[in-house]
């Protein structure tokens, strides 16, 4: 009886004449690629300064071109020179090369040569050369130094370049070696960046410039076309910042005084006004002594950690008498048109913010009236009202009028309807010559021209 056939022996014997076959076809690929490089043969591929200028069997001869060329110059200037050049050579294979004496003629009118110096390199790029190591190593430790402050109450921890810098020596043309001033101009100052900053409510030119430790004619400069005067809040403004190449971290820990605030408490007083107060007892300031490290970069600080606090002497508390006597009502029911002159900016939005009042434009030392009878609250200066003054008319109505250049009552006094109580001006924050009036109904600012329809 024949034995019958293992199908599984003859599924290997099918794979196993596959692999040869694989096997054969990558033998032969090798094979040609073998005889393709041995008929093209290796060569070398000249880069100077980052750009290919040829391809030549022969590097040595290149090499040697080189050093007779440095031997020549130093025999010239009568001093060491170094190839300030970048020569690069790789490796390649190819069917032919260029004519070889083209590209010695190339590399020789290319080569440069330059003095010794070190070079300072900045995460990995070198950024100013100096003529000697002993100069390089004096600028990082002055750069250093540029930030650390003296004190008896300082002690300075930990001075470092949050930068990997290095010095290294190089070869480099005599017009790219700076001195020492140049050098530290270029690593403090850098290159130059360019941010937006969107104005928030209640910032100027003069605010913003302060923030990011500008000068004022450098943000005019780089917005041509803003106005100064008046800055709409969301309004976009760029700026041109210093983007160093070095930054030098200190930490130090300093031990200094400061001052605790006194609370304030409110008594009530008969005899005073609704506006009026008086201090009972005058508040003082405590004082404690604190220890913190201080992280700076470049001088400006950036963190501050508490260490320890040791109160040295506590506050005294302040106690203000606020008057409850409310003034008599003196309003006449009606509303006198303050000044002569036109409505330049209404009630309500503006700017993307609450305009409280009406304003009205007028020549500077145009008459202000009391828009009705009534007693003084306030004559004075109060920030970007400029000097301003209040009226309460009683029933909870009160009156302001704002930006004057002259006040001609007191505060305390009676004032008549029509009376003439400040000249127009434009003081505090204003965009010209101008009233600013609001009318207040129970504290809130309301509509003025509604009490003149």
């Amino acid at each position: 009886m024949v034995p019958e056939a293992n199908p599984r022996v003859g599924q290997l014997t099918t794979q196993w004449q596959r692999g040869k076959d694989k096997i054969a076809a990558a033998l032969i690929s090798l094979v040609l690629i073998v005889g393709v490089v041995a008929q093209a043969g290796f060569a070398w591929q000249v880069h100077l300064n980052g750009e290919e200028i040829g391809v030549v069997k022969d590097k040595a001869s290149l090499v040697a071109l080189i050093e007779a060329r440095t031997h020549e110059v130093e025999a010239d200037k009568g001093y060491e020179v170094g190839l300030a050049s970048q020569v690069e050579f790789r490796k390649i294979v190819s069917f032919s090369s260029d004519d070889a004496e083209a590209v010695k003629e190339t590399l020789s009118e290319g080569l440069e040569f330059g003095l010794k110096a070190t070079a300072i390199i900045v995460n990995g790029t070198e950024v100013a050369a100096l003529a000697t190591l002993e100069e390089a190593e004096g600028l990082l430790e002055q750069l250093k130094s540029r930030f650390i402050k003296t004190s008896s109450n300082l002690e300075v921890e930990a001075v470092r370049f949050r930068e990997d810098v290095e010095l290294e020596e190089t070869y480099c043309r005599v017009e790219d070696i700076v001195d020492k001033d140049a050098a530290l101009n270029v690593l403090l100052h850098g290159s130059e960046k360019l941010l937006q900053h969107t104005v928030a409510r209640g910032e100027s030119l003069w605010t913003i410039a302060f923030k990011y430790q500008l000068g004022v004619s450098s943000l005019k400069a780089a917005n041509p076309n803003i106005k100064p005067e008046v800055l709409p809040i969301g309004s976009k403004l760029s700026l041109k910042l210093d983007e160093p190449f070095v930054r030098v971290e200190v930490v130090e820990k300093q031990t200094y005084n400061k001052s605790i605030p006194f609370a304030t408490t409110y008594t009530t007083d008969s005899s005073l006004w609704t506006w009026d107060s008086k201090v009972k007892v005058a508040g003082k300031a405590g004082a404690q002594q604190v220890t913190a490290r201080i992280v700076s970069v470049n001088g400006k600080e950036e963190k501050r950690d508490i260490l320890s606090t040791q109160i040295t002497a506590s506050p005294t508390t302040q106690v203000v008498a606020r008057g409850t006597k409310t003034a008599p009502s003196l309003s006449t029911g009606t509303f006198l048109w303050p000044t002569t002159g036109v409505i330049t900016s209404p009630y309500g939005m503006r700017w993307g913010a609450m305009h409280s009042g009406v304003d009205i434009g007028a020549p500077k030392g145009t008459a202000i009236k009391a828009a009705d009878s009534g007693m003084v609250t306030f004559s004075g200066w109060n920030g970007g009202y400029g000097y301003m003054v209040k009226i309460d008319h009683g029933n909870g109505t009160s009156t302001l009028y704002a930006h004057s250049s002259k006040l001609l009552v007191s505060q305390s006094s009676v004032v008549e309807k029509g009376q003439v109580i400040a000249l127009v001006g434009s003081t505090g924050n204003s965009y010209g010559a101008h009233l600013h009036f609001e009318v207040h109904l129970n504290g809130k600012q309301v509509n003025p021209l509604n009490y003149f329809r």
